[in-house]
């Protein structure tokens, strides 16, 4: 948990006979991240392997793809498992509906082309329904007719070869001479108004009215009864098409890693990462599913391995944070754990009020509920919805939301310390402090804690970076490091003296410490990093005092709060419109120090990790171990099968 998996790297060398078995059996464990051949081992082999079925795995993947994009979604009940290549073009065989779905896809879009065609139509007939004449005047070789919105910018069409009518209160009929088309179409660029062209048509408005909306009801039962068609073949077949086509995507995976491997005409050889703890279970399962008929190699290598994180189900989600920071290389600390403590701590501290942190807990949990039971419909406007799932997605908006659970929680623990809900206070407090929020009372002392806090976590990361500089044995990095903690801790005895108006005299006992530990720190960094590290120590100082803003943003929210509560129990002894001003003061202040209260706390308390406390002992830059493998839905890995996980309802 404290670090990344081992990663080991190995090389498998196995026969062309049991190649397919040995992808297939990788792939579904799922635990090789493959990597290109060395170019030395790759010369030994003649990359002879052909795997005919890739173009027609290629096409038939296409194939099922395009059913899936016309069929309705139904729910898939059974996992199914396709024991070999053959079972799966057998089953591809049996599927006969791409003809049907062509025909009723085809007469589906030539319909909805019917109806909306002959909407505008409707739309049309509808303004001229009171124009009395057959419209066929208003288009022929002599006259072209237009409907135009009525606005001010309509007389700008007023010349000698235009006749404007009106037809209703909103819009006005325009017929031209045919002669002056070009003329009127150039007029017509330089207006704003929606502009409908006449159709050419014989009959009364009332009477193609009439007929268009018969052509629209007659169109829209084609079209239901198309549907339905659909529909039933849907429900007929889609849990099928999904799982060929889940099973496709793999086996057209397992063919193009194939295709990529070492080979000859009797031996491949393949290369890439697994983590340490599972290299004997895969040998084992190698060896077993390929008679042994394949060895595998550990190489030894100076290549920086992928990174693995490795941390329990319940800090998992905080690995968001860190993924979203940097990846920590394999030989280093995994700061999730100590992110997964400390944040929400930090988050708790600056929010301090319970009321607060009851509806950050309510939403968070909202949110977590939402996206694993989707409902229907949605009441939260789409756009909104769309915008916060484009910057975050699902599985980021999940992981926010379970890492504000524990956050909000210490936040109403804090709240009822502080006795802050939402800036009012409930239970009886002593009357020294009874007209102040107890953070402002007590702020002296909490930015005296908010500072050992700074100490005590700057100094942890410089252990942190002690421990990772000697295991990959960079002694002098590991010794200066250690003059910094020495010029940390003097520095903070020094200022405190300064604070308490302690005698900065080296007769004094604490300041003496506090001198030996800075000259000994100051020796130490200039030894083994150079003079020009010590442009570092204002850093040091900033850092630490840096932690105080635990305190400065606690401070505004309750400070905004009681401001807020004042203006509102001003108004409550005048008259009655200044009392509703006052709720809509405090209802809307109150949703604005909310947000605060979770987006400041939530940015500042990552960048104090961030900032101040990796860059103590965090290298980064590790990148992300991406194994070979497929999340399956709706096929069954063959592990599975001999759990008795197999579908009941498919014979093996």
């Amino acid at each position: 948990m404290l670090k990344p998996e081992k990663m080991v790297k190995i090389r498998i060398i196995g026969t062309n006979q049991k190649r397919s078995t040995i992808v297939q059996d990788l792939h579904d464990l799922g635990i090789m991240q493959i990597e290109n051949v060395n170019s030395d081992v790759e010369k030994l082999f003649q990359n002879q392997y052909n795997n005919e079925n890739y173009k027609l795995l290629s096409n038939y993947l296409s194939e099922f793809k395009g059913y899936l994009s016309m069929l309705n979604v139904h729910e898939v009940r059974h996992k199914i498992y396709f024991a070999s290549e053959e079972e799966l073009f057998d089953a591809i065989s049996k599927i006969n509906i791409k003809d049907k779905l062509l025909h009723i896809k085809e007469t589906e879009e030539s319909l909805l082309s019917t109806i909306k065609e002959n909407e505008n139509y409707v739309k049309i007939f509808s303004i001229l329904k009171n124009f009395k004449w057959d419209i066929s005047i208003l288009n022929n070789s002599y006259i072209k007719s237009f409907i135009i919105e009525k606005s001010e910018e309509i007389n700008k069409l007023k010349n000698d070869y235009t006749e404007i009518i009106a037809l209703n209160d909103d819009y006005s009929l325009v017929a031209i001479n045919r002669k002056y088309e070009a003329e009127f179409l150039s007029t017509l660029s330089g207006i704003s108004s929606h502009i409908i062209h006449i159709p050419e048509f014989n009959g009364k408005p009332q009477a193609l009215l009439k007929e268009a909306h018969n052509r629209i009801k007659e169109a829209t039962e084609q079209r239901n009864k198309a549907l339905n068609e659909l529909n039933d073949i849907s429900k007929e077949n889609y849990e099928e098409i999904v799982q060929i086509e889940e099973q496709l995507e793999i086996a057209f995976k397992e063919a193009e890693i194939t295709s990529q491997l070492a080979s000859s005409e009797n031996a491949f050889a393949m290369e890439g990462w697994v983590p340490e703890k599972e290299l004997e279970n895969t040998r084992k399962i190698l060896e077993r599913d390929s008679d042994n008929e394949m060895i595998i190699q550990v190489l030894k290598t100076k290549e920086e391995p992928p990174t693995k994180l490795s941390n329990s189900k319940r800090f998992k989600i905080f690995e968001f944070f860190i993924k979203f920071y940097s990846l920590p290389q394999e030989y280093e600390f995994d700061p999730t754990l100590i992110f997964a403590l400390i944040f929400p701590v930090f988050f708790g501290i600056m929010v301090g009020d319970a009321g607060y942190g009851l509806v950050i807990l309510l939403f968070s949990l909202f949110i977590i509920h939402r996206l694993d039971h989707p409902p229907k419909v949605s009441h939260i406007p789409k756009k909104i919805s769309r915008f916060v799932l484009m910057i975050l997605g699902k599985n980021a908006l999940r992981n926010l939301a379970k890492a504000l659970v524990p956050s909000s929680i210490i936040a109403i623990f804090f709240g009822i310390i502080f006795n802050e809900f939402f800036g009012f206070t409930i239970y009886p407090i002593p009357f020294k402090i009874a007209t102040s929020p107890v953070p402002v009372l007590y702020l002296g002392k909490l930015l005296l804690i908010s500072g050992y806090i700074g100490l005590v976590l700057v100094t942890f990361g410089f252990i942190l970076g002690i421990i990772n500089n000697i295991y990959i044995n960079h002694k002098k990095a590991a010794v200066a490091k250690a003059g910094w903690i020495f010029m940390a801790w003097a520095l903070a005895i020094l200022g405190l003296n300064l604070i308490h108006r302690i005698n900065l005299s080296p007769t004094n006992i604490s300041s003496l410490i506090g001198y030996i530990l800075f000259v000994s720190g100051f020796a130490l960094v200039i030894s083994f990093e150079g003079v020009q590290s010590l442009m570092e120590i204002p850093s040091i100082i900033s850092h630490i005092l840096s932690y105080t803003r635990i305190v400065g943003i606690l401070l505004a929210s309750v400070v905004l709060a009681l401001v807020i509560n004042t203006v509102f129990r001003s108004t409550l002894s005048d008259p009655f419109y200044f009392i509703i001003l006052g709720i809509v003061i405090l209802v809307f202040g109150q949703i604005f120090n909310l947000v605060i209260a979770v987006f400041e706390p939530g940015i500042q308390g990552a960048r104090l990790l961030y900032v101040e406390f990796f860059s103590k002992f965090y290298f980064g830059n590790g990148k992300p171990f991406s194994p070979f493998g497929t999340r399956r839905l709706y096929t069954l890995k063959k592990f599975d099968v001999n759990k008795n996980e197999i579908n009941p309802d498919k014979k093996t």
